[in-house]
């Protein structure tokens, strides 16, 4: 499935813009649809638009994003991830602050969730 990318609104230009289906961050990164929610980000499937491969960008909540301290520690999250380099580990490529959105984008690793996992196949011994 291959959404095209919309013009820019309103509420991409304003400080604070929401993360949804179509926006695209930094000129870059086409968030496609969502993934997973956490307690401090959502997780979408996006498209690079500049090397034309999928990956998995990490948004701030909004109000987290508000806040010096919250945003320090999630750039902090990127540089350690970063840095790191492993099979298991998912590789950092970009940070980006946009339209009042901090992000990371990731690798995106195709498979089932840990939660799937377990609903599926119970506990790991």
């Amino acid at each position: 499935m291959t959404e095209q990318p919309h013009p820019p609104t309103d509420a991409d230009r304003q400080p604070g813009a929401t993360a949804r289906p179509g926006h695209v961050l930094a000129g870059r990164y086409r968030l496609d649809r969502l993934l997973a929610v956490g307690g401090m980000a959502e997780v979408w499937f996006a498209t690079d638009q500049l090397l034309h491969r999928d990956v998995a960008v990490k948004v701030l909540h909004r109000h987290l994003a508000a806040d010096p301290s919250f945003v320090e520690r999630f750039r902090a999250e990127a540089i350690a991830a970063g840095r790191l380099s492993h099979p298991g580990i998912v590789a950092v490529y970009d940070t980006c602050s946009h339209d009042g959105l901090e992000a990371i984008v990731m690798e995106l690793v195709r498979g089932h969730t840990l939660r799937q996992h377990l609903d599926q196949g119970g506990p790991m011994p």
